[in-house]
């Protein structure tokens, strides 16, 4: 009878660890990195030189007396400036802009590709920050010849992308999210949008939204209130509805779902502020009545209403030293003072200038972890130095973000 047992057991649990799917996953903004060929003629433009047109206050190209070269100008500022193509040119920064050289570029890519081979080994990677997909794969082992890709075309050039291995599973689909980039909206109030991938791995759906939402809207704990008139704050309330309408569509055919990326929101302040979730004090599950606005974009697109949809928030770690997690513990807790912010993004702990708070793993029913999401600290690589003029000495940080990583069962 024993033995009966034992073999049933044996069968059972067998059988259910054989149906588990496992997949690491990460999430790494690379702070507006380019594709080789694209940094050469973003270091060409940012060294052209510039006059204003006191007319305008417009730079224009000019040999002329009085220039400036772009390094040391506002791009925004420049008459013929195209967003979709290059980022600013104040990238880095060392008391004072870093002219850029190629070779230092080369040197920074070479690094994220270590980095990665080294420190980041997931099955599926969400990029936020690059300018395409050539760009990823140049800093992806053996130049990217086994991963598959879902990128974002067009839109200006902070753009998405998800990579992952190609014996992983098979891509269903792969779409621009264009409802998150606000298209009512005029040009200069438009952020970025989504990219949703849909995989079918071990003939099971698994769907993963990749967002990178309004910056400069962080905390309610540091006058970031999404319900303020700041035009940031205002822009983020606007990405609510559509980021909570993709989680509910993605989920009702019992799929899979994962949201993660920057969301520049550090959503374990707005679970633990005590005021209510909205305005008029509504209850998050019904329907937002006209008018009002949301104090917790958390608890509005993980308001448990369908269940199906029902996300939460990875707990998430730093595995550096005790010191250091006491400190990413707080982070979630309360504002870290700027000296405690500046030794957690210190060499010795996650070295990266936005060390926590922004970057999040969100999960749908059906899909757990064993251990919290880890920030994997880049050490000494967040730096930069610049260096002698076009001298091999310069030094480029490969992020100004730290990767997340999640090891996850479905």
């Amino acid at each position: 009878m024993i033995r009966y047992l034992a073999a049933c057991l044996f069968v059972l649990f067998g059988s259910a660890e054989a149906l588990t799917s496992q997949v690491t996953i990460a999430t790494w903004n690379l702070g507006w990195h380019m594709d080789l060929e694209t940094a050469q003629h973003w270091i060409e433009e940012c060294s052209t030189n510039y006059v204003e047109d006191p007319a305008t206050g417009k730079f224009k190209p000019s040999q002329e007396a009085g220039f400036k070269p772009g390094w040391d100008i506002d791009v925004f500022k420049i008459e013929a400036w195209d967003v979709s193509r290059f980022p600013v040119c104040n990238v880095y920064f060392a008391g004072g802009s870093v002219r850029v050289n190629l070779e230092a570029y080369r040197k920074r890519q070479q690094q994220i590709a270590n980095f990665i081979s080294r420190s980041l080994p997931a099955d599926i990677i969400a990029f936020q920050e690059v300018s395409g997909e050539q760009s990823v794969r140049e800093v992806l082992p053996n130049g990217g010849l086994d991963y598959d890709f879902c990128p974002v075309t067009g839109y200006k050039v902070q753009r998405l992308v998800i990579a992952w291995k190609k014996t992983l599973g098979e891509k269903i689909s792969c779409a621009i999210e264009d409802a998150l980039s606000l298209p009512a909206n005029p040009d200069d109030k438009r952020p970025r949008p989504g990219l949703a991938l849909t995989l079918k791995i071990d003939g099971k759906l698994l769907r993963i939204m990749d967002v990178h939402l309004k910056s400069s809207c962080v905390s309610p704990f540091d006058d970031g209130n999404l319900e303020g008139t700041d035009k940031d704050c205002t822009i983020l309330q606007q990405q609510v509805d559509p980021l909570e309408s993709w989680i509910e569509r993605a989920s009702a055919e019992g799929a899979k779902i994962v949201l993660l990326g920057d969301f520049n929101r550090n959503l374990w302040h707005e679970l633990r502020d005590q005021r209510p979730a909205r305005t008029d004090a509504s209850g998050t599950s019904t329907p937002r009545p006209t008018g009002v606005l949301s104090r917790s974009l958390i608890e509005e697109i993980a308001d448990g209403q369908p269940a199906t949809a029902n996300l939460k928030v990875l707990d998430e770690h730093c595995p550096i030293s005790d010191a250091g997690q006491a400190l990413c513990t707080q982070a979630e807790i309360r504002d870290l003072t700027t000296p405690e912010t500046q030794l957690l993004a210190s060499d010795n702990y996650l070295g990266c200038r936005n060390p926590v708070g922004l970057d999040h793993i969100l999960v749908g029913p059906g899909i757990n972890s064993n251990d919290p999401a880890e920030h994997v600290s880049i050490g000494t690589l967040g730096g930069n130095k610049a260096g002698t003029p076009n001298g091999k000495d310069q030094v480029l940080a490969i992020s100004d973000h730290c990767p997340m990583i999640a090891r996850l069962n479905f």
